[in-house]
Order: structure tokens, then sequence, then C-alpha cells
């Protein structure tokens, strides 16, 4: 092991800067790392540092320009090429995200968290069964990965709905490795309300929002244990929640939708009529963008604290 203080002053910096990521102090984590990399630009370690920060800014490009920095120094170095892989996935560029990663597996085929994220990876692009192969590997490499426990718990699920009792197993494995992270609560209500134990699930999806309030998993999961308890909310959170998955793109098509349909009639309407009829598409536009909130609203007459 190296006796050269710089290496120990790096090393603590970037402990700093992730824990000041962990609690929400971003700009002092990116003025951290701009430091670090002033003082050692050719250390690949100070871009990796520099990634975190980008990431929690949702800054994908400066992201993967600081990972290409680390890459360029460190050529050989898989984890300069799993945070490349992150920030190109972030970014939204899902087949340059799998060739980096794929890198990365090449240079350290051991490391259980470059599988788990393949495996993540696949699962976005649809790629179920390979992706269900992958994070088995993942959990091979390290049974302690809670990630890899949550991810093969949905993944399993989904691929194999049958085989319901392994994925609540590794859903509540992954609860025991990490009880600290709000999804395992979340996913397990999920695989828990498909066999209608609404109760169950209830308590799963509060423990999840205790920790996350804004787990939006477990604000789905509740709204759909309200919806099948009391009928009465279905189209109203029902519409909430489809809207609030599709996201602004798909919602601004809907609104498009609509006022196609609405000009037609309001073309074949008299004036009265007409009013009535601007007047409720505004308000389904207003119900359409602004799904979550509503339906956190929603929720908070049966859970106040929410």
């Amino acid at each position: 092991m190296s006796d050269d203080p710089r290496l120990g002053l790096l090393v603590n910096r970037t402990a700093q800067i992730h824990h000041l990521l962990a609690v929400g102090q971003i700009a002092l984590a990116k003025e951290l790392a701009a430091q670090q990399i002033a003082e050692a630009p050719d250390d690949p370690s100070s871009y990796v540092a520099l990634v975190s920060v980008m990431l929690h800014e949702h800054n994908s490009e400066g992201a993967i320009a600081a990972a290409d920095e680390a890459i360029r120094r460190a050529p050989e170095w898989a984890g300069a090429w799993r945070v490349r892989a992150t920030a190109l996935y972030q970014a939204g560029r899902f087949a340059e995200s799998e060739a980096s990663i794929i890198e990365a597996i090449r240079i350290e085929p051991d490391e259980a968290i470059a599988f788990a994220f393949y495996a993540k990876l696949l699962h976005r692009t649809d790629k179920k069964e390979k992706a269900l192969e992958l994070v088995r590997i993942a959990m091979e490499l390290d049974s302690d990965d809670d990630d890899a426990h949550r991810l093969y718990a949905t993944l399993l699920h989904e691929v194999h709905p049958k085989r319901w009792k392994i994925s609540e197993e590794a859903a509540r494995r992954a609860i025991e490795l990490n009880p600290e992270e709000a999804d395992g609560y979340a996913i397990l209500g999920m695989l828990v309300m498909t066999r209608r134990q609404f109760g169950e699930a209830e308590q799963l999806f509060r423990s999840a929002l205790e920790i996350e309030p804004w787990n939006q998993l477990a604000l789905r999961g509740l709204a759909e244990v309200v919806m099948g308890k009391n009928l009465f909310y279905k189209p109203f959170l029902g519409y909430a929640l489809l809207m609030e998955r599709m996201g602004e793109g798909m919602q601004f098509m809907v609104v498009g939708s609509l006022w196609a349909f609405v000009s037609v009639l309001l073309a074949a309407t008299n004036e009265p009529a007409s009013t009535f009829i601007t007047i409720g598409y505004l308000a389904l536009c207003a119900y359409t963008w602004f799904a979550t909130p509503i339906m956190r609203a929603i929720l908070r007459r049966k859970y106040p604290w929410i």
C-alpha cells in the first residue's frame, strides 16, 4: 500500500463528497469535487467523484464528460466504466450504457454491482429474461447485495408470476439486508397486493413512505390499495395513477388528443353548452398535468400523515 499522504487525502475527500451527497449538500459536494480535481488533475478518482455530483444534479452530459475524463486517465479501471454506464443510463442513452457496463464486466468479471446494473438496464429496455439471468449472477457473486435481491424479486414476478413465493422471499431478504431502503418495502407491498392481501400491503407501503415520503412506487401502491378497498375512488385515483405513470410526454399527447375531440364538440354545439365543454376540458387538463399532487391529496383524506 502506498504511503503517499496525497492518496489518503483523496480517499478522505471522496468519502466526504459521498457523505455530503447522501445528506443533500450537493453544492458543497461539488465544491469539494472541484477542489479535488484542482489538486489531483491526473487522478481518475477525482473525476469519478465529480460524476456522482453531476448525477445528483441530474446533469447527465456533465457526468458523462467527467466519466470520459476518468477513463482517459485509467482505461482499464472498471469503476470508471461503471459510472459512465450509470451516467449514460440517466441520459437515456441505453445502447451506449450497455456497451460501457459490458466493458466494466470484461475488466472485472467478478463484480456483483456490475451485473446488477446490467440487469437493471435490460429490465428498463424490456429484456426481462436476460435481465433475470444476470441478476442471478449478481446474487451468486454477492449474496448480501440488497439491490440485487430487490431486482430479482421484481423480475421473477414479471417473468414467472406463479413463483410468487420465491419473489416474496427475495423481497423480504432485501429488507433484512437493508431495512432503511424504502423500495424494499414498496416492492414487497406490490407483490403481496397481487394476492389481494391489502392489509399487509398497506402496512408495507406505509413503512416505505415513512422512510422516503416521496417514494413513487409506494404512493402508487397505496393508491391501488385504496381503489381495491373502495370503488368510489377508482375513477379518480385510477386516472391520476395512469397519468402519473405515463410521464410528461404522454400527458401532453393526451391533452392534445382531448383538444382535437373537444374542438369537434365545440363546433357542433351552441354557446351555453360549449362553455361547459371548455370548462370540463380545462379541468381534465389540470387533472392530467397535476396527477401526482392530486393523487397525493386524495390519499391524504385517508392517510393524513402523507
